[in-house]
């Protein structure tokens, strides 16, 4: 029997998920508590008579203690518990600290029933579940260690529908940078008013008129 606890403050959420639970034959949910503080207590109540939970079904958004530092407590203390982090949406910064801190899943509340079971299973297991929004974004984090700095940029770019050419990538990354035109058009080997029409056409593209605008466009998406 999987034993599982269900760290959750909202309440209807809460009772629905116990209620898909109930209905198994070998999942048991053994403890519910509201935020992280009140979960750790629950679990080291229960260490004096070994019944801690298998696996925490754990929000990442509580009051009093999140999901995050409830997930490096309970790490650090019950590292043979399984900490499936959810969330109603997930981006990119939630998504790497829940795995960097020892999370073993991480999953959007919108998923059916039938895959919260499986998921459970798959974590008394020693899986590690993602659902499929936060594989992809761990993808393309991966996928952008593998880059330089500039086909990162290129990649963000796109991202926003903007499709630089190679020489346009070339000088949106040294404007980027702080660069003058003078030293761009230097090391690009062009001269400087080939620079000037190559800026102006960025500053199309990204439907910005003014350098200062431009750079902070550019430094804020590469953020």
């Amino acid at each position: 029997m999987i034993k599982v606890m269900l760290v959750e403050d909202q309440r209807l959420f809460r009772e629905g998920v116990q209620a898909i639970l109930d209905k198994t034959d070998d999942i048991q949910v053994i403890g519910i508590a509201e935020n992280g503080e009140a979960a750790i207590r629950e679990i080291d109540k229960r260490e004096v008579d070994k019944t801690r939970p298998d696996v925490v079904l754990m929000d990442i958004h509580m009051p009093n203690m999140d999901g995050i530092r409830t997930t490096v407590y309970l790490k650090e203390h019950y590292p043979d518990i399984k900490v499936v982090i959810l969330t109603s949406d997930a981006d990119e910064d939630t998504v790497i600290r829940g795995i960097s801190v020892g999370a073993d899943g991480f999953l959007l509340k919108a998923l059916y029933a039938d895959s919260l079971i499986q998921v459970i299973r798959d974590a008394a297991r020693g899986q590690t579940v993602l659902s499929g929004e936060v594989a992809r974004i761990l993808a393309t984090r991966i996928r952008e260690l593998t880059m330089n700095k500039k086909q990162i940029l290129a990649k963000r770019l796109e991202n926003r529908g903007l499709y630089f050419s190679t020489r346009e990538l070339d000088i949106a990354y040294l404007i980027m940078e702080g660069h003058t035109n003078k030293h761009i058009a230097h090391q690009l080997y062009l001269g400087e008013g080939t620079v000037k029409n190559y800026i102006s056409e960025i500053y199309h593209k990204i439907n910005i008129r003014h350098r200062a605008k431009a750079v902070e466009f550019l430094r804020r998406i590469m953020k």
